[in-house]
């Protein structure tokens, strides 16, 4: 959490965030965890998925590698998302949800819902 509140900045406003607007939405177990991060001065809200490496783990005596955040969205995405409707505390807890049971099985997934059978 500390790693992530030091590095990890708004997509929008480019503002740190604060620990206050870190939102757990789920625990996989001690290493994965979903976080949703609000921004206090845009309050753009966006999703974290959270690999929390076992302390003493680093491949080199060095140290541990410094953290490297990597957005999963081009530029050009970003454009596109940013201007679409806000995702709604509703629709982050129902995606939550959904992925907590979800076995990885597509075609069942969407079945009957209006695409290929």
């Amino acid at each position: 959490m500390r790693s992530l509140l030091r590095h990890a900045r708004c997509t929008d406003c480019d503002s740190a965030y604060r620990s206050e607007n870190v939102h757990v939405l789920q625990q996989q177990n001690d290493r994965v965890w979903d976080l949703a991060v609000v921004c206090h001065r845009c309050y753009t809200m966006s999703l974290v998925r959270a690999i929390v490496r076992v302390a003493g783990a680093s491949p080199t005596a060095a140290g541990p590698d410094p953290v490297e955040m990597a957005l999963e969205l081009s530029p050009r995405e970003q454009a596109h998302f940013r201007g679409l409707a806000p995702v709604s505390m509703d629709d982050v807890l129902d995606i939550a949800g959904l992925l907590a049971d979800f076995d990885g099985d597509f075609h069942r997934l969407f079945q009957g819902r209006g695409g290929d059978p």
